[in-house]
């Protein structure tokens, strides 16, 4: 089934206000503590990202390197 523009446009405005909503907290989190907005920003990217496990690219080169030595 394809989805209509009018769904694609819902999908869309809603990422758009969770963004929005998102942003807006980082700006009163910021301003609450008295920091400035992008080390707020930098600090709440850097707890997601070390809160999700993506494996290590590097991974298999380590692996490869220590094999020839």
């Amino acid at each position: 089934m394809k989805r209509s523009s009018a769904d694609s446009e819902d999908t869309r405005d809603a990422s758009l206000r969770v963004s929005k909503r998102v942003r807006d907290s980082l700006k009163a989190a910021a301003a609450v503590m008295g920091r400035p907005l992008y080390d707020v920003t930098n600090e709440a990217i850097n707890n997601y990202l070390s809160s999700v496990k993506l494996p290590d690219p590097l991974a298999a080169l380590r692996k490869g390197t220590k094999a020839r030595k």
